[in-house]
């Protein structure tokens, strides 16, 4: 019985014995008749049967409530006691999913949505098990239909986009990742992960870079020093698009954005250089290539210089840049042995050997130095000195590498690549002195974007 009712009875024996007081001090007054409807009734009479009504109309309100309150408590243990076991039916069916049997998990949750059509998480494990039964439409249309139904829930939104993505509807996914990330900004991480890697899926090189920009303004203490190099990359592939729409000016300015933020962005020296060189700044161009090279000390760079003066027809020119980086950069060895290359490239040996051999005296491991002087004495029929360079080149070396090699996968190539073919990592390329080999005599000229 609750503490009200005790109360209420408290004073109902409080109120009784003040009447009996009142009826033994005012006895004659209460003895005489009252006249009702032209009946004589006594005073105390018509007092009792007035607080008799009252008192048994508070007993049964009363007794009304303590009834509700039962049957409301008994209805709460009969909800709890479903709730667990839908609980623990949820739990056997993400069992199932997890040992590869989402029928079975699927037979289980529609049964769950049976006794409880509007469960969100069975509505949402359920469109799971659609999508990993290979059945996409129906996940979407479930999962729609769970967002409707629970619109402050955040997975099934991830889900639905990763269902209308599986159904080829890439701008669809896309619209219910941006309408989360607008709806719960706070918790957005997620979301805009997600979307960020949908553009990057795409190829939608603006709208991957937009979104970049949304995570690091909104969590920039998130993100991880991989997505900061991803950031830089996307500002690379707009500034590419650029490049292909014949937008020299702007891809330039692009390029020219990313490495203020990124100074050993390889490939951005590269496309900066070119873009300067098509909008006829041949010097700023040159000059961009040299830059970089001083910044980065990459070989990839130099090839560039010499590839195109040997593509302009003009390789004196070449040699003449090429030497003068060689007397002044700081990365002396690596300038002379790509100025010997050319020099080997233009047939002027006898200039590149003593190039080479100064080269050698800096350097300890450089098989591609080897075969070049092996090359050059072979070729002025110094055959000894040519064996010689050989042995010394299968010591060092053992099997010919390919000169390229990606700093994060070690996957090599015969040229420069802005991006790895193998694990997709932007500006991982790097021709390494001391582990670089034999080139590919039929490598093509990176000039050839010259051409385009």
């Amino acid at each position: 019985m609750r503490l009200v009712n005790v109360i209420f009875f408290i004073a109902i024996a409080i109120l009784l014995v003040m009447a009996a007081h009142v009826y033994t001090t005012n006895h004659d007054v209460l003895v005489q008749d009252m006249i009702i409807r032209g009946e004589g009734v006594k005073v105390q009479t018509v007092i009792l049967i007035s607080f008799l009504i009252g008192f048994i109309l508070n007993f049964i309100w009363a007794l009304i409530m303590e009834i509700r309150q039962a049957i409301k408590g008994l209805n709460a243990s009969a909800a709890t006691r479903l709730g667990r076991r839908l609980s623990e039916q949820v739990q056997d069916a993400r069992d199932l999913m997890a040992h590869g049997l989402p029928k079975e998990a699927e037979a289980i949750l529609r049964g769950i949505l049976d006794q409880r059509a509007d469960h969100s998480e069975a509505m949402t494990l359920l469109g799971d098990c659609l999508l990993r039964e290979g059945d996409p439409q129906a996940a979407a249309l479930q999962l729609a239909h769970a967002c409707e139904t629970h619109p402050d829930h955040a997975e099934p939104r991830y889900l639905l986009a990763e269902a209308r993505q599986a159904l080829r509807d890439p701008d669809g996914a896309a619209a219910v990742l941006r309408q989360l990330a607008s709806d719960q900004p706070k918790q957005a991480l997620r979301a805009l992960r997600r979307l960020r890697a949908l553009h990057l899926e795409a190829q939608r090189w603006d709208e991957a870079l937009e979104t970049h920009k949304r995570l690091a303004a909104q969590f920039p203490s998130e993100l991880s020093q991989a997505e900061r190099a991803q950031g830089m990359a996307l500002q690379y592939q707009v500034g590419l698009q650029k490049v292909e729409a014949d937008q020299f000016k702007e891809a330039a300015q692009t390029f020219q954005a990313l490495l203020k933020e990124d100074p050993s962005f390889v490939p951005a020296y590269l496309y900066l250089g070119r873009c300067m060189i098509l909008q006829d700044q041949e010097a700023q161009g040159i000059e961009i290539w040299l830059e970089g090279f001083r910044a980065t000390s990459e070989g990839a760079l130099l090839q560039e210089v010499e590839d195109y003066y040997i593509q302009l027809g003009l390789p004196e020119n070449g040699i003449a840049v090429l030497r003068r980086v060689a007397a002044t950069s700081e990365h002396e060895a690596m300038a002379k042995f790509f100025l010997g290359k050319m020099l080997y490239r233009l047939e002027i040996l006898d200039e590149a050997l003593d190039i080479f051999q100064e080269v050698k005296s800096q350097v300890v491991y450089s098989p591609m130095l080897f075969f070049f002087m092996a090359k050059i004495h072979a070729r002025r029929g110094r055959s000894e000195a040519a064996l010689n360079e050989y042995r010394q080149l299968l010591r060092n070396l053992g099997t010919l590498k390919l000169r390229f090699e990606c700093a994060v996968c070690a996957h090599k190539t015969a040229d420069y690549e802005d991006r790895c073919g193998s694990c997709g990592s932007w500006n991982a390329s790097h021709f390494s002195f001391k582990e670089s080999d034999l080139p590919d005599p039929v490598r093509p000229e990176s000039g050839s974007w010259m051409l385009a």
